[in-house]
């Protein structure tokens, strides 16, 4: 198949994900998520059920598909960024459509938030911990440490969304930085102490 068909076929994709992510995004303003159907979704984009499963696996897996739009591809490209930035871009990134997050967790269920999140995180929090180790490289004891600041971010982000009270960008940012001082690590995420 030559490139030109490649990247349409791509697009093509690309633009029947967006519009079934539409129809949920319309149809969680009308109703609660947990009412929500496949065939609601599909009957508001005019295609077929078999469209969607080819490509989505459930309706979390549209959800994490749009955070992942909304927050992922932001955070592409961003390793020249120290920890605390990153984090707050990623912050602020989710605080711009706070009430979608809230909505998702809001119905219980918690997995959409750590499907992409742990997608989002894992690296960074290796390099954090351990940098230039890859993943495959560490050991169970390294391994423990990522998964253990992995859920620690999850829950902390959990709690943030949730919450009514508006963002403080400079009580965020002091909350990372005293987090970053307390684990001995510096604002490039490289360890000061040996």
């Amino acid at each position: 198949m030559s490139r030109m068909k490649q990247d349409i076929k791509q697009d093509s994709k690309q633009a029947t994900k967006q519009k079934i992510a539409l129809a949920l995004r319309q149809l969680m303003q009308e109703r609660p998520l947990r009412k929500i159907t496949v065939q609601d979704m599909m009957e508001r984009t005019q295609m077929t059920r078999q469209s969607f499963y080819y490509h989505f696996q459930d309706i979390q897996d549209v959800l994490a598909w749009i955070g992942e739009q909304q927050v992922g591809r932001c955070l592409q490209d961003t390793d020249e960024l120290s920890f605390e930035d990153w984090m707050m871009r990623m912050i602020v990134l989710l605080d711009e459509d706070r009430a979608f997050y809230r909505q998702v967790l809001s119905s219980g269920d918690q997995t959409v938030l750590r499907r992409f999140g742990d997608k989002l995180l894992r690296q960074r929090m290796i390099q954090l911990f351990f940098p230039g180790k890859e993943e495959a490289g560490l050991n169970e004891r390294q391994q423990f440490v990522v998964e253990f600041a992995i859920q620690s971010v999850l829950s902390y982000l959990t709690t943030f969304l949730s919450s009514r009270r508006p963002m403080d960008q400079e009580e965020v940012r002091a909350r990372l930085r005293c987090l970053l001082d307390i684990l001995g690590l510096n604002n490039t995420g490289v360890s000061e102490k040996p």
